[in-house]
C-alpha cells in the first residue's frame, strides 16, 4: 500500500473546517512546509483565536519513523524537565493518522503516542514504555474538543501557544526562529488567488482577526490577549 500521509492531513483538516462551518467558525490550516523540522508538526490548526500543532502519518506503523528525528527525541526527554511546557503541549501538540481496518483518523497527544521506549529504545531513558492508547480519540471527537471554547482540551490561546513555540523551536530543537512563518491567502479576493506571508504566529491571529466570520462567534474585547492572561 502507498503512503498516503498527505490524503489523511488534506482529510482531516477538511473534515475540521466543514465541522467549524457548522458552527459559524472558520477553520484555518497552515502547511509548515520545511519548518516541521523544528516544530514537530506538518501543520497550525487555528480558529482565529486558538492554535494547535498537527504531525500527520499515514498509519500506525509509521510513526516509528519518529525514531529518525533527533528533534523529537529532545522533545520528549526535555517535557518531564519542564511541567508547564508539558501541560502547554498536551493541550496544542498532536499526531494524526489512519487506521485504515476501522477506516477512520484517530489523533493523540503527540508525547503520549511518541515519547516511549517502544519508539525510541531504552537508550533514550523515556518513562513510558508504550504509547497511552487510552489518550487516543477519533477524528470527530477531536473536532468537537477543538471547536468548543470552554473545554480548551485541544488549543492554546495565542500567548501560552507563542510560549510553547518558542521553548519547542529554539531550547529544544536549537533554531535561530522563534515563531513560524505562514502562508495564507486574500479573502477579500474571492476571484483571484492572491498570497499572503503572514511573518509570525501573532502576525497570523491578527490577520484572522481582521477576517473572521462575520456572522460567527467573535471575541469579547476584552479577551484579547495580553501579558496577564492566566494559562487555561
Amino acid at each position: 500500500m502507498r503512503n498516503h500521509e498527505q490524503g489523511v492531513a488534506d482529510k482531516f483538516n477538511a473534515f475540521l473546517r466543514r465541522a467549524g462551518e457548522r458552527q459559524g467558525i472558520a477553520v484555518h490550516d497552515f502547511s509548515l512546509g520545511g519548518q516541521d523540522r523544528d516544530a514537530g508538526a506538518d501543520y497550525l490548526l487555528s480558529d482565529a483565536s486558538r492554535f494547535a500543532l498537527v504531525e500527520f502519518k499515514f498509519r500506525e506503523a509509521d510513526i516509528r519513523d519518529e525514531v529518525d528525528k533527533p528533534r523529537r527525541r529532545a522533545l520528549c526527554q526535555s517535557l518531564p524537565r519542564r511541567p508547564d511546557m508539558e501541560q502547554r503541549h498536551d493541550r496544542c501538540h498532536f499526531i494524526v493518522w489512519s487506521d485504515h481496518h476501522r477506516q477512520r483518523i484517530i489523533a493523540n497527544i503527540y508525547r503520549k503516542e511518541v515519547c516511549n521506549c517502544r519508539i525510541f529504545g531504552h537508550a533514550a531513558k523515556l518513562e513510558d514504555l508504550e504509547a497511552e492508547v487510552a489518550s487516543r480519540t477519533v477524528a470527530e471527537q477531536f473536532a468537537q474538543e477543538f471547536l468548543d471554547p470552554g473545554l480548551s482540551l485541544r488549543s492554546l490561546d495565542l500567548l501560552n501557544f507563542e510560549a510553547y513555540l518558542k521553548w519547542l523551536m529554539q531550547d529544544v530543537s536549537g533554531a535561530s526562529a522563534s515563531t513560524l512563518e505562514l502562508l495564507a491567502s486574500d479573502p477579500s479576493r474571492p476571484n483571484e488567488l492572491v498570497l499572503v506571508i503572514l511573518q509570525s504566529v501573532g502576525e497570523a491571529y491578527q490577520w484572522m482577526q481582521k477576517h473572521r466570520v462575520r456572522d460567527g462567534p467573535q471575541d469579547d474585547p476584552d479577551d484579547s490577549p495580553s501579558p496577564f492572561r492566566p494559562f487555561r
